[in-house]
């Protein structure tokens, strides 16, 4: 850590400086061998160390530091020293601060289940099962393992989600921005013709125009207006179950909406492998793995599918009943189940859907890029028009 300081020397003279030290303390004494007393003493951080230190930590580097807990336990690491190396390891303060949490309650006594949950990481409620099971069945090392590399699937599908929809949005956004420069700076400038020709426009040169001379009459009550929809739009967004209604609502469109069904389903189907590679029961699986489906319908089909094999079905016939799976679903669950292998078949109709789910994808920005390029050049063709109909009535000759 680096210090500066601010003192007397031995010879009543000013000094000041900075200096190398492990802690505030060691600080203290080192200046004090030097015969410096001292007035002032205060940690010196880089900028990008102080909004490291301020800022939360990201997604990637929680499933770093879970990764990294994972590989310790799997190489035989006792879990006090694990908690140990980690609190002491140059991740992000939140995260170092949160394991050592957990030692201090490992070494009181406390089992890791618990001191896990009261951390206060940020990780889905499939982790805390998985790690309550490893610890009852010994094998803690392989739960983690399994509830990164879920933790590491669901992060992975929804940045391909995020992805998808940055270039849409960038063309969407490009066109409303030129519609607004054409009204703003451009339809503007015909204003004269509106005033003295009105009567001669057709009336859709007359909106034209009349709308253009307002927006510019009017720039900034438009940009207060802009400036108050983005932050109501931020603020809705934050809301809890907002998005999840919005994805209820893009369920139902065309491709999209088969996109995010596989997803979601693909979901379901890798967090139920996790679950039961980590000895977790196929009732509480099922239940656990249905809450992490954010679609209400699809969620509502698998707690019915999980209701159902806890009367006695077997889950490839649950499923099947409730409608809960494409076809080959309900192939490779049954032959999971005759073979004893579910949830590697599990894991296997995840990647089916992760991969059919992409495809969806491609075709869903193929259709979206051609519609948003009409209906913006349709807008600025009518602009256009409207411009050039207001011009020619106004040149007209009469015979």
């Amino acid at each position: 850590m680096r210090f500066r300081y601010e003192g007397v020397d031995a010879g009543g003279n000013a000094a000041s400086g900075h200096l190398e030290a492990a802690s505030e303390r060691e600080a203290s004494r080192q200046l004090a061998a030097q015969g410096i007393t001292v007035v002032a003493l205060r940690e010196q951080r880089e900028r990008g160390q102080w909004l490291r230190h301020r800022a939360r930590a990201s997604t990637r580097e929680l499933q770093l530091v879970l990764q990294e807990f994972a590989t310790l336990l799997g190489a035989g690491v006792s879990l006090a020293t694990a908690l140990s190396s980690l609190a002491k390891s140059s991740h992000h303060p939140v995260l170092t601060a949160a394991f050592a949490g957990m030692e201090r309650a490992v070494r009181r006594g406390e089992s890791f289940s618990a001191a896990f949950r009261a951390s206060g990481l940020p990780i889905p409620e499939y982790f805390h099962q998985l790690v309550q099971a490893g610890e009852a069945t010994g094998r803690l090392a392989e739960s983690l393992r399994a509830g990164v590399e879920q933790f590491e699937y669901d992060q992975r599908v929804a940045a391909e989600f995020r992805a998808a929809l940055v270039y849409p949005s960038v063309l969407v956004g490009s066109g409303i921005a030129a519609v607004g420069i054409i009204f703003l700076w451009v339809v503007p400038r015909f204003g004269g013709l509106l005033t003295q020709h009105g009567e001669q426009m057709p009336a859709l040169s007359r909106w034209t125009i009349t709308t253009g001379v307002w927006l510019s009459n009017n720039a900034w009550l438009v940009l207060l207006a802009i400036v108050a929809l983005a932050v109501g739009a931020r603020a809705l967004w934050r809301q809890p179950g907002f998005r999840d209604r919005l994805a209820e609502r893009a369920a139902s469109l065309p491709v999209l909406g088969e996109w995010l069904v596989e997803a979601e389903v693909g979901r379901w189907a890798s967090t139920l492998a996790a679950l039961l590679n980590g000895r977790v029961e196929l009732i509480r699986a099922l239940g656990l793995a249905a809450g992490s489906v954010r679609l209400a319908f699809i969620r509502n089909r698998l707690s019915l599918v999980a209701r159902t094999v806890k009367g006695g079905s077997t889950l490839s016939a649950a499923l099947r009943e409730h409608r809960a799976l494409n076809p080959t679903g309900y192939d490779l669950v049954a032959v999971g189940e005759a073979s004893g292998e579910l949830p590697k078949l599990l894991a296997a109709l995840a990647r089916l859907y992760e991969t059919t789910g992409r495809d969806r994808m491609k075709r869903a920005l193929q259709l979206i890029e051609p519609l948003a390029i009409i209906v913006i050049g349709a807008v600025v063709g009518i602009i256009v028009t409207a411009i050039v109909l207001a011009i020619t009535s106004v040149n007209d000759v009469p015979l």
